[in-house]
């Protein structure tokens, strides 16, 4: 590799000096002429032009006006199979330069690079001119073999260059595939600053808006983070809002009609409702992105609010993952709120119950237990089921105090079942296994501890594990009562003789409980 780049820089010198003295056919260059502005237009478009061009640019004959017309002729030259070898000539031919020359060269290039990269694309045109000086200017930053831009000015200079031709036509020229550098390609190797404009290209029309929050995310510093929660905020408010209504329907009338779609009126408003929400659902997820303080005290807010959508409260609830403030006692009592109204819906709960399980266990054990007593024994089950997750074994004696008294009334078949598989996992600590923490609230404490035993082998327990339940299949104390349907005590049992059929069958004792689910389901294991 190194021979090869040798003998092309030598071919380039012979090149140059070719021009200079003597007359060479397949050069086209007469002895003694001189090498005009009109040479270097003409050359950008031959076979040869670039080898021409890298003679011109690299010898020192040359006077540096016409030197940096060559590398910009270079800059200019259209792809030749794909690919812009112009550019990638002249960054190899900066990198072979003294630093002094390397400078002097750059001085004179970059007026013109930094006008250009400036320019506003045309209107209309199918082509961009700008692209070729805005990945020259990437290349000559970026490059890591040299440092092909020492002035700090005009590094500076190219840098919010940059940055404003990143703001104009911003959609555009991020899905372009021609470019030597895509546009987040360039805004990783500029950093902050680069971003610091993005949040003021979230409008209510933007389609990119999520790649804008990601990039943020990735790149912005505080303030750009905040700038851009409150853009998104605005979008997700304008896309619930009467006003996208009205303007989205005509667009979706059109679109049905495109596609030879016919709907009541009933089925059309539901049509443009789902569309609604699935639109509300990207902006949740850019927002769940940046995070911040605004985005924070909207989702909690979008979450509380029992007049909107199921699907919206979750989705608002679903990005506040990892964002809540833990050392913010509003944050916790707002989130609590959410998840043990009575009249929440279960998808939007079990968000809530998601967030509240990422704060540490000291934090909200006391409030968690505190839910136990919830009207809905629905709260409970997912309460206590995110309770075990945070626990170790050394702590199921505490949780099985915090379960219902007497004969637990309201407590679900579903709750010792889904519990045993919980205490299964929980962690272990002091060498205390799940089996063993288990074992002793088979016989002792309430009869919601007991049953929660019981349905630890229910969820882990094998045949071989039979033995130790077996005592308790005639065991007459009734199970809890309860009035919901979702929670009576119920099991499939086996209907005939040869058992491929099954009924359901109503628990009322502890035995029957042993001996119709939790044994069966051991031995089928």
């Amino acid at each position: 590799m190194a021979r090869a780049k040798l003998a092309e820089r030598v071919a380039t010198l012979l090149t140059a000096a070719a021009i200079g003295l003597c007359c060479v056919a397949g050069l086209g260059v007469l002895v003694g002429c001189r090498v005009s502005n009109s040479d270097i237009k003409r050359w950008g478009t031959t076979e040869h032009g670039p080898e021409k061009l890298v003679a011109v640019v690299s010898h020192e004959k040359y006077d540096w006006p016409l030197r940096a017309e060559a590398a910009l002729e270079l800059i200019r030259m259209k792809p030749r199979s794909g690919r812009r070898v112009g550019i990638n000539r002249l960054i190899e031919t900066l990198s072979f330069m003294s630093p002094d020359e390397r400078k002097k060269l750059i001085d004179g290039m970059a007026p013109e690079i930094i006008k250009q990269v400036k320019q506003p694309p045309p209107a209309g045109a199918a082509e961009d001119p700008s692209y070729p000086y805005k990945d020259t200017t990437v290349a000559l930053l970026t490059y890591d073999k040299a440092i092909l831009v020492s002035d700090d000015n005009v590094r500076k200079q190219l840098t919010e260059a940059l940055v404003q031709w990143s703001q104009m036509d911003f959609e555009r020229r991020l899905e372009n595939s021609t470019q030597m550098f895509g546009m987040e390609q360039m805004m990783r190797s500029l950093g902050a600053p680069a971003v610091k404009g993005m949040p003021g290209l979230i409008t209510r029309d933007s389609t990119k808006f999520d790649r804008i929050a990601a990039m943020v995310s990735e790149l912005g510093d505080q303030p750009t983070k905040e700038a851009a929660a409150v853009k998104l905020v605005e979008l997700a408010k304008y896309t619930s809002s009467e006003e996208w209504e009205k303007k989205t329907t005509p667009l979706l009338q059109d679109a049905n009609k495109a596609s030879k779609i016919v709907t009541t009126p009933q089925q059309f408003k539901a049509q443009l409702a789902q569309y609604q929400d699935e639109q509300l659902t990207k902006v949740f997820a850019a927002i769940k992105k940046v995070g911040t303080r605004p985005s924070i005290d909207y989702c909690l807010a979008v979450g509380a609010d029992k007049n909107q959508g199921e699907k919206r409260r979750e989705a608002a609830l679903a990005a506040l993952e990892g964002r809540l403030d833990r050392n913010n006692a509003a944050d916790v009592e707002r989130i609590f709120a959410i998840a043990s109204a009575d009249d929440v819906p279960d998808n939007v709960r079990d968000m809530a119950f998601s967030r509240i399980g990422e704060m540490p266990r000291e934090q909200v054990i006391g409030r968690l237990y505190g839910l136990f007593s919830a009207k809905r024994w629905k709260v409970r089950w997912v309460c206590a089921g995110l309770v075990l997750t945070m626990s170790n074994t050394t702590q199921l004696g505490e949780f099985m105090g915090k379960l219902p008294g007497g004969a637990a009334p309201g407590f679900a078949l579903s709750e010792p079942l889904s519990y045993g598989g919980k205490i299964d996992k929980m962690q272990v600590k002091d060498n205390l296994s799940p089996l063993n923490a288990v074992k002793p609230f088979l016989k002792e404490g309430s009869l919601a501890a007991r049953l929660t035993a019981l349905g630890y082998f229910y969820a882990t327990g094998k045949t071989s594990d039979v033995p130790i339940i077996e005592s308790f299949k005639t065991d007459k104390t009734p199970v809890p009562k309860i009035d919901d349907p979702d929670g009576k005590w119920q099991c499939d049992v086996p209907k005939g003789a040869d058992g491929k059929e099954t009924e359901t069958k109503t628990i009322t004792t502890v035995g029957e409980f042993v001996s119709f689910c939790v044994e069966p389901a051991m031995r089928g294991r």
